[in-house]
């Protein structure tokens, strides 16, 4: 069956990494430019969805061939960028940095390097300028997302029958929604009563 092309969809993708793109470049160009790659959460939560019930609907969701279509385009490219890390690394590194990019090469491939990088510094940190394999940390999210979610979904589906989990899907991504809207809110009234003229110093 011939692959449909989202155009909305690829549009939404383009934005997104131009605005990543632009923020790395220059952070004044865009300053919530690293948005971005929560668009492509949700762009991926949506396809991985949609892949998943399809799956489930026809009784043909396989989760060990659904991982290896998921790495057959993610594995490759990470490898690459990896490997020529750690080759200007033994070049032009000192052996004590090269350590820690060996150790942060490791995390990346085995896609936990968020939790690493969580626990050595934020991403805005002075530090984080020095760790040149920090944008994975996008990936090792995504990739616990695809091992995570279908399994959760597998569970449901043995209790449940698939209108419920779609309806149960629905209703939690409203709530996360709503439960960031409100965070937002909070951090937006807390900002301006902090600079206000009545409280601020």
């Amino acid at each position: 069956m011939e692959k449909k092309i989202r155009k909305d969809i690829n549009g939404l993708r383009a934005l997104a990494v131009l605005s990543v793109l632009l923020f790395h470049f220059n952070p004044s160009f865009i300053p919530g430019g690293f948005v971005g790659v929560d668009v492509f959460f949700v762009i991926s939560g949506f396809l991985m969805t949609s892949i998943i019930f399809r799956g489930m609907e026809s009784n043909s969701f396989n989760f060990i061939s659904f991982l290896k279509t998921r790495a057959i385009r993610i594995i490759p490219a990470l490898l690459v960028t990896i490997v020529i890390t750690l080759l200007a690394g033994f070049i032009f590194i000192e052996p004590l940095s090269y350590k820690i990019i060996g150790e942060h090469a490791s995390s990346s491939l085995l896609f936990v390097s968020n939790i690493l990088y969580w626990s050595e510094s934020g991403y805005f940190d002075l530090d984080a300028y020095n760790k040149f394999l920090l944008h994975t940390w996008s990936l090792s999210v995504e990739w616990q997302f695809y091992i995570i979610y279908p399994l959760i979904l597998i569970v449901l589906k043995r209790y449940f029958t698939l209108n419920i989990i779609k309806n149960l899907v629905v209703l939690l991504t409203i709530i996360f929604l709503l439960f960031l809207l409100f965070y937002l809110c909070i951090s937006l009234l807390f900002l301006i009563s902090c600079f206000h003229l009545e409280h601020g110093s």
